[in-house]
């Protein structure tokens, strides 16, 4: 049972989302994303990306790997992404997919073909990156205005890992640590 800063921290974070007059104020950094219930992995992971972490390298690269899920999954259980960083009408664009009950990592040789012919095209239109006090984020908003996904990125500048924490509506985070899966390419995506 939450203690009762524990359930303040909970209604201001969710009430920090919730639309006033249209939008939501989306947080530049993931709020306290360990306040409650973490794995050992997700603290060291929520460290690192306060810690050491800096804003991803822009360069055109994907990275895939481990994640732990706060919510319906067993945080122990270990599940996979992909990220693609790009640029798409000059600007820096991110795609994701996140495969919950595969064996082993199937994106490890995903290189930025691969990934631009495998990656739904509605990331080209809503994979907008932002980016605030050394962060990268992308936003993906309900009609209301309402956050329904917020994905927000760092990179550990000695390892090259993205640190990846995603917040899936009010029910679900997810802690990533993503390798780099091939070398930069410097072609844009149209």
């Amino acid at each position: 049972m939450p203690n009762n800063n524990s359930f303040l921290i909970v209604f201001l974070f969710l009430n920090s989302l919730l639309p006033a007059a249209g939008a939501a104020e989306i947080p530049s950094l993931p709020p306290n994303p360990c306040y409650e219930n973490c794995t050992e992995y997700m603290q060291e992971l929520v460290n690192d990306f306060t810690q050491v972490g800096v804003e991803p390298s822009l360069t055109p690269t994907v990275y895939s790997g481990e994640c732990r899920h706060l919510g319906q999954y067993d945080p122990m259980h270990v599940h996979y992404a992909v990220v693609m960083i790009d640029q798409v009408e000059n600007r820096p664009n991110f795609s994701t997919i996140f495969s919950f009950f595969a064996e082993e990592n199937e994106f490890s040789n995903w290189n930025l073909d691969i990934s631009r012919n495998e990656m739904s095209d509605y990331w080209k239109k809503n994979g907008v990156m932002k980016f605030e006090d050394g962060t990268a984020r992308t936003e993906i908003l309900y009609d209301d205005g309402a956050p329904a996904y917020i994905y927000w990125m760092r990179q550990n500048p000695v390892t090259q890992q993205l640190l990846y924490i995603t917040y899936a509506g009010f029910s679900m985070k997810s802690f990533c640590r993503l390798d780099k899966n091939s070398a930069p390419a410097f072609s844009v995506l149209k």
